[in-house]
């Protein structure tokens, strides 16, 4: 990876997933998360998706699909 680009992309992606490990925080102090969730593993998946989708281009990344995407992924978080 080009240094230049790497402390920037590494800075950015750590911001993003800072923000989806909170909400998913907030939403196990909830009670809407199992509490033996790896929340990590959990803003890995969430970010894989999309960032599968970006890379191999097999399917679409719409944002109308987005919700959906999300709605799988989450129904094996919640209680």
């Amino acid at each position: 990876m080009d240094a230049a680009f790497e402390s920037p992309f590494r800075a950015w992606v750590e911001s993003r997933r800072g923000v989806v490990l909170r909400i998913l925080l907030r939403a196990r102090e909830r009670g809407e998360i199992r509490p033996g969730v790896d929340l990590d593993l959990a803003v890995d998946q969430i970010f894989g998706v999309f960032w599968y989708r970006l890379l191999v281009g097999h399917l679409p990344l719409d944002p109308e699909t987005a919700a959906g995407h999300m709605d799988q992924l989450l129904c094996g978080l919640t209680t």
